[in-house]
């Protein structure tokens, strides 16, 4: 049975021959660890005689921080992650042994690894140094060197190693739009799936769709692509709701004429910027029954009411028009409603938020549940590029 690496909140989980076990991060544990101890320590300020004759009272309880793990991956029988918590973000390598300590790779205050896939010693990473952009690069596990390849306004993201040609990284990219005055409109323009040599630095795109995000590119061991197919804007309920809804469109259109006007020409906006829409700051709460899934602002109860609906399978809270596609002489759809997938000898797995699939002659069946899965990774060797 091939081994399946997942990432679960702030969790790593790997299925195997003996189940499902988790693991957990000894990096976001001891920033934990730390942040205690300096909240004990500072506790004399709001505490005891002294502060009640200042006055000081006392305090509420700072915030956790939050923590999450962006991507998974496999390197020497080993779990490759990346992960942030308050502020910082780095690269760890974690034992499949419980009693063996994990392996510092990479860390940083001031860039953000949103994902990892590795090929030898090799890491592929999507590296975000702002709110807006990010860039593809690689990064060495022995010398902890990180080098990026793209540059420019737009969202370069999932890097991964093209296992046809080794050389080459396969991306998708985006581009931000922007507001007339060259603020961040928080949208982007359709992901296009790239190809970057990294020996020569020739980039090529490879799928385009004009209506439609392709995104997470993956070639198998014959040279196949696989990526997800994700509608630019989700259309719900038919004519009906569109006649509906015809007059809060008409007045949507005004007042975002006026919202650009004021802007322009006041050098204002009508409206407070909260932190929401599909490209939230880092760091800026969110609300919680929201999550941030490949630059799209997903309403998780929403969107796992609507899977219900559907009854051939259980569905997550990624919607189900989100495809995964094999492309050869035709685009043939594997899965519906899933944010990541992996490529194994014994068949595809996949992810919808709430469980782990396995597709595999034809038939899926299900591995495990899940709280929140984002990143899936199944174990390669030195053989399998």
């Amino acid at each position: 049975m091939e081994r399946i690496a997942f990432s679960d909140e702030e969790k790593i989980g790997m299925i195997g021959e003996h189940g499902t076990v988790f693991y957990e991060s000894e990096a976001i544990a001891r920033y934990r660890e730390y942040e205690e101890t300096r909240s004990r320590s500072d506790a004399w300020k709001v505490s005891g005689d002294g502060a009640k004759f200042r006055g000081d009272g006392e305090a509420a309880p700072e915030p956790q921080a939050d923590a999450y793990i962006g991507g998974v991956a496999w390197q020497d029988g080993k779990i490759v992650y990346c992960y942030s918590v308050g502020g910082t973000s780095g690269v760890c390598r974690k034992p499949t042994d419980p009693k063996a300590r994990e392996e510092h790779i990479f860390s940083s205050a001031d860039r953000e690894i949103l994902s990892v896939h590795t090929m030898g010693q090799l890491i592929a990473v999507t590296v975000r140094s702002d709110d807006v952009t990010a860039q593809v690069g690689v990064l060495d596990a022995k010398t902890s060197e990180l080098s990026t390849y793209t540059e420019g306004d737009a969202r370069d993201a999932n890097a991964v190693f093209d296992t046809a040609r080794p050389s080459c990284l396969l991306f998708d990219s985006a581009g931000a739009g922007r507001m007339a005055d060259g603020s961040f409109s928080g949208k982007y323009a359709p992901a296009v799936i790239c190809r970057l040599d990294r020996e020569t630095l020739a980039l090529e795109e490879v799928k385009r769709d004009a209506k439609h995000s392709c995104i997470k590119p993956q070639t198998d061991a014959s040279g196949a692509l696989y990526y997800i197919v994700r509608p630019e804007k989700e259309h719900r309920g038919g004519l009906f709701l569109d006649i509906v809804l015809f007059p809060f469109r008409i007045l949507k259109a005004l007042f975002g004429f006026l919202q650009a006007f004021t802007v322009i020409f006041g050098k204002t906006s009508l409206i407070t910027d909260t932190g929401s829409g599909d490209n939230p700051p880092r760091g800026r709460k969110q609300d919680p029954r929201k999550l941030f899934v490949e630059g799209r602002l997903i309403d998780v109860a929403k969107e796992e009411k609507r899977n219900k609906k559907r009854k051939d399978r259980a569905y997550g809270f990624i919607p189900a028009s989100w495809k995964l596609v094999k492309k050869g002489q035709t685009e043939e759809v594997i899965a519906r409603g899933v944010c990541d997938y992996c490529i194994g000898k014994e068949g595809i797995y996949y992810t919808d938020g709430r469980h782990i699939y396995k597709f595999s002659a034809g038939k899926e069946e299900k591995l495990t549940d899940t709280k929140c899965c984002l990143s899936v990774s199944v174990e390669k060797h030195e053989e399998d590029f």
